[in-house]
């Protein structure tokens, strides 16, 4: 009888442990490359050592920092960049690079997510973020790609005018506003000023 109870318990406890190493297997497993969104398309490269001084930059070396980024080609490829600074002013960098000095010093761009917007820098607890500048509940619900995320007076957080909800930008989660999804993350390598920046996934 005594042995009997000592088995069960053995058993009991083998069960147990067995459980809990394939619970921490299973979120093991889940690492960041499983926050970063696919639903659309991103890939963005930029040398800063060809532009330096650039909003790009000041957002990527300061924590809590953060750039809007749209592109587009005139031409020569233009990125708008505006920090999240409260001054709304955005900086039109021209990429006269592109075309005459090869890979490393040219920009790759488009698509850009959702609809040509993202927003990157430096989160105080995370590293550096990249997030989709369109709301994901918005498109989710409504359809189309047309819901950009706004400054609300709050540095660190954008709000969508659409649906009222306020994102912040350190996590990408719902800080006001119905539940729902967070914003769309995408990957992103920097190593330091002059270093290249890329976004995508």
């Amino acid at each position: 009888m005594k042995h009997s109870y000592i088995y069960n318990k053995v058993k009991h406890g083998w069960a147990w442990s067995m459980a809990l190493l394939f619970c921490l297997t299973v979120l093991a497993g889940c690492d960041a490359e499983d926050l970063i969104s696919t639903r659309f398309p991103c890939s963005f490269y930029f040398n800063p050592k060809l532009h330096p001084g650039t909003s790009i930059e000041t957002a990527l070396l300061n924590p809590g920092c953060y750039t809007f980024i749209s592109v587009k080609n005139l031409g020569v490829w233009h990125i708008y960049s505006t920090l999240n600074d409260g001054r709304n002013i955005t900086e039109d960098i021209k990429i006269t690079t592109d075309r005459t000095e090869g890979w490393d010093n040219r920009i790759k761009t488009h698509p850009l997510g959702a609809n040509n917007g993202i927003i990157i820098g430096c989160s105080n607890f995370q590293g550096h973020v990249a997030w989709d500048r369109q709301c994901p509940n918005c498109i989710t619900q409504y359809g189309g790609t047309n819901y950009p995320l706004e400054l609300n007076g709050i540095r660190q957080s954008v709000m969508c005018k659409k649906c009222k909800r306020t994102y912040s930008l350190e996590t990408g989660a719902i800080t006001e506003g119905a539940k729902g999804e967070a914003l769309m993350r995408y990957g992103i390598s920097y190593d330091g000023l002059g270093c290249p920046v890329s976004v995508g996934n």
